[in-house]
């Protein structure tokens, strides 16, 4: 019995040892970490401290938009880090945000949604705390957490123009985040 596994075994061997040098090879490496627990993330209006998901940005004229770049309808708004028990934050623990959704063409900047309806030639900018906009993917700066109190991280939303002339229609984007905590 003993002699017929280990034959059986050789020649299993030997036949991966055959079908490798046909096969191309290569490295997979997978990187990621296991936490403990996750931290409870809101989204506050910073105007009146309501919490949901949504941004209005309001209505801005389409006249108003006159040039290529011009970024008009500011709106801020934060995420808020509630911290407290399981949430493992520490006096120096800082995170970041990374915002991702639909691009436009340039890779800079959040699409608005096509639809009929829509409008044209204007697309959504994020900006962190130092002013910096962020593209789809990248990460902000780092916010510095509280271990005893919520965190705001404030962030600034502005339609911003592709073209000289904007037309009229609905400018709605729908934007994840992740928040990465260290």
């Amino acid at each position: 019995m003993k002699k017929s596994l280990v034959a059986l075994s050789l020649g299993l061997a030997a036949g991966m040892v055959g079908t490798s040098a046909l096969a191309n090879t290569g490295t997979i490496n997978f990187e990621g970490k296991i936490t403990a627990s996750t931290c409870p993330i809101e989204i506050v209006n910073p105007e009146d401290g309501s919490i949901g998901n949504q941004v209005k940005m309001g209505s801005i004229e389409a006249s108003r938009f006159t040039a290529t770049g011009q970024e008009l309808g500011g709106k801020g708004f934060a995420l808020r880090v509630k911290g407290g028990a399981g949430c493992a934050i520490t006096p120096t623990s800082k995170a970041n945000v990374t915002f991702n959704g639909a691009a436009d063409p340039s890779g800079s900047y959040f699409a608005v949604t096509p639809t009929a309806d829509g409008a044209k030639n204007v697309v959504l900018v994020l900006k962190d705390k130092t002013g910096a906009s962020l593209a789809p993917g990248s990460a902000s700066a780092d916010y510095d957490l509280s271990a005893s109190a919520p965190t705001d991280m404030r962030f600034d939303a502005y339609y911003r123009s592709t073209a000289a002339a904007v037309t009229a229609g609905v400018a709605s984007a729908d934007v994840q985040f992740v928040v990465d905590i260290k």
